[in-house]
């Protein structure tokens, strides 16, 4: 059984067959391609089944892990170093998350600081699945610190951590973001955590790369690709507020001191120019004048706030004029939680585009 997509503004899940039918009318079946917003790895992972080479990034710690697991892992895991921990037989990736569901809770840092029963009163997660997730996350990072031997590989290590993200969200008491919690228990929260298989990506034979840096870091660092993806974020929501709870899952490190109703840690530099008017123009034009590669394919709704004037303006100016394209497509609005007094949202459907250009030979 295959877990869905995290909750997540922007993700591509449902939109995967529009960029599919775009690059089948490129003719790219092959080739490399660089996504330097990967997010949740959902496009990373599609344009690899799809037969690229992907080199992929992204500023938050918790994207990497997913990209690492199921994009840059190539290698179905074996788990060899649990084989007198783990009983079950064949030793399986399903196998090892068993054994994980059935870790008995521990009351550590997600139980504390994220449900009700720690001082804050946060109810981000039920007092049970909170210490559910400090006993699997220990002893995911135990079983690699070498405590146990230095048991798992260092994909064996992402690919389980991938799942315990993914649990995590499922049971979640938000409406898909975390910049808040739900004051009531929704129903999704009180089903128990229950680890599943993240969708890998192995056996391809292709060489993928993932990052954990700056797009523009990511792109200027690049050897020449045939196919660049750009999905930035549409508006001025930070994801390292929106999304901090994963990212301090992701870490392997101890929480550090954390403030707020949320529980918000440090922004560590992780704030980015994409979320600021002004700012991502300047940061768009920067990153299609110095890619080095041969399409650019980029993700945007009618909504973002680069105008769809300035992007048609940077890609002709970079690209080969004649060869711009903006295809669009209707879908249903991804909402994080409802109209009111701080939020009023334009209507249920938005229209998704796919600007694209060949790029200007240097």
């Amino acid at each position: 059984m295959m877990f869905g997509p995290m909750r997540y503004i922007g993700n591509k899940q449902k939109l995967l067959p529009f960029i599919r039918s775009a690059l089948e009318a490129l003719g790219m079946g092959s080739g490399t391609a660089c996504d330097p917003f990967a997010g949740t790895a959902a496009v990373s992972r599609f344009l690899k089944r799809h037969g690229l080479a992907v080199t992929c990034g992204d500023l938050m710690q918790y994207s990497y892990v997913l990209q690492r697991a199921t994009v840059e892992c190539d290698v179905w895991p074996a788990f060899a170093g649990l084989k007198d921990v783990v009983r079950e037989r064949p030793l399986s990736l399903g196998a090892v998350l068993r054994h994980l569901n059935r870790e008995r809770p521990a009351r550590g840092p997600v139980y504390r600081q994220f449900s009700p029963a720690g001082p804050h009163g946060r109810r981000y997660f039920t007092p049970r699945n909170a210490a559910k997730m400090d006993a699997v996350r220990e002893t995911i990072l135990r079983w690699w610190r070498g405590g146990g031997g230095g048991r798992l590989t260092e994909e064996e290590r992402y690919i389980l951590l991938a799942s315990l993200l993914e649990a995590s969200d499922r049971v979640a008491n938000t409406t898909g973001v975390y910049a808040a919690f739900v004051k009531t228990w929704q129903p999704n929260a009180r089903r128990p955590l229950r680890l599943l298989p993240p969708p890998l990506v192995a056996g391809t034979g292709r060489r993928c790369q993932a990052h954990r840096a700056d797009a523009l870091d990511v792109v200027i660092n690049l050897g020449p690709v045939d196919l660049l993806y750009l999905d930035p974020p549409y508006n001025t929501r930070q994801y390292a507020a929106y999304y901090h709870i994963p990212e301090l899952l992701a870490s392997e490190t101890p929480f550090p001191r954390l403030r707020g109703k949320t529980g918000l840690p440090p922004m560590d530099g992780k704030r980015s120019d994409w979320c600021r008017p002004g700012a991502c123009e300047e940061a768009l034009e920067a990153l299609v004048a110095l890619a080095p590669c041969r399409h650019i394919l980029m993700s945007y709704n009618s909504e973002g706030i680069i105008p769809a004037a300035a992007i048609e303006r940077i890609f002709k100016t970079h690209g080969r004029p004649g060869t711009y394209r903006a295809l669009r497509q209707r879908y249903r609005r991804y909402r994080s939680d409802l109209d009111g007094q701080n939020r009023n949202y334009r209507g249920d459907v938005v229209m998704e585009v796919l600007h694209y250009v060949e790029k200007r030979r240097p």
